[in-house]
């Protein structure tokens, strides 16, 4: 069997926890058919409305997807988008015994109206309450970590910097990773700071020159970027996602490594950080070495773009997409 489809078929043994912020997607679908006569904007006569799974939560249900085992550890509060992505994680296969309701924390729903014909995003709403979380919510987060880490093959920390990526909580999963538990993340700027796990990070181009503090404009730049994260992270590896650029993948004391994305027509990038973080942690967790797992993360980011939302790519995509490679 072809070494990538037989690493494939082990993320079906794989059991990971995912921390991170958890989220609820909203789309508001509609057709646009004149100007309000009230204000230059469009009128839009609302068709369809759905839900689906975000940010952290995004992560959880490509875990789901590709046949992996995961546990969801992260906050809700006690409202209907809280209890909207409980029921949803479970449905999808995943366990919610990490995830725990603070009833002064409102739950981040983020919803985006979309307008036909060529589906065009008019505008996105964010509700999310801005306050850090209560000392007790980071506290019982961080003992669960702790608490349950030895029953997983990794962490996954899918950092959107809403709250629940906490010194405390970061605390927590360093002194599981400290036990040789492999760490997969995908960092935000309100924690570029406090990184310091032997962990592989997944910065976008954005994030990665914010991060380095330096402008990537060539290759010269990206390599520059590259090295200064893995000091300033002291990361295992650093896998920077460039878009319709592909990937490049860094590790101490070795050369840079590129990976071209497939040729696709992206349509809507939204959620494939997400991907990219779950696909690594599977493949890596599955003992993938690190060139195999960005291969795979690369191969799945290219199914995100071909449809409009948060896309939860499936065993059989990936599956599919690796034997047309050969």
């Amino acid at each position: 069997m072809n070494p990538l489809l037989s690493i494939v078929e082990k993320f079906r043994a794989v059991r990971l926890l995912v921390l991170g912020d958890l989220m609820l997607d909203r789309f508001i679908w509609g057709e646009v058919e004149r100007l309000s006569p009230e204000a230059p904007v469009p009128v839009l006569r609302v068709v369809a409305e759905n839900f689906s799974l975000g940010g952290a939560a995004n992560v959880i249900h490509n875990v789901c997807t590709l046949g992996g085992s995961v546990t969801a550890c992260g906050i809700i509060g006690g409202d209907e988008a809280g209890r909207r992505i409980v029921k949803a994680l479970q449905r999808v296969g995943a366990s919610t015994a990490g995830v725990c309701v603070d009833r002064h924390f409102q739950t981040i729903e983020k919803s985006r109206i979309i307008a036909s014909p060529h589906h065009q995003q008019i505008v996105r709403l964010d509700r999310e309450a801005r306050q850090p979380i209560a000392a007790s919510t980071a506290r019982r987060l961080a003992d669960f970590i702790l608490a349950n880490a030895g029953r997983f093959d990794a962490i996954v920390v899918s950092d959107y910097g809403k709250g629940a990526v906490h010194d405390e909580t970061l605390a927590a999963v360093a002194r599981a990773v400290g036990k040789r538990k492999l760490c997969v993340i995908d960092p935000k700027k309100e924690n570029y700071e406090r990184y310091r796990l032997p962990a592989v990070l997944t910065p976008n181009k954005n994030e990665a020159a914010e991060a380095a503090g330096i402008a990537i404009v060539d290759d010269a730049s990206l390599n520059a970027a590259g090295k200064r994260l893995l000091r300033k992270w002291r990361a295992a590896a650093v896998l920077i996602t460039r878009g319709a650029e592909g990937m490049s993948l860094f590790r101490p004391r070795a050369p840079a490594k590129n990976f071209p994305t497939e040729a696709r027509d992206v349509f809507d990038v939204t959620g494939a950080g997400d991907t990219v973080v779950a696909v690594c942690a599977l493949a890596l967790a599955s003992g993938a070495g690190y060139d195999q797992a960005a291969v795979l993360a690369n191969l799945a980011a290219g199914f995100v773009g071909d449809e409009v939302g948060t896309v939860a790519v499936k065993s059989a995509q990936l599956k599919k997409a690796i034997k047309e490679k050969l």
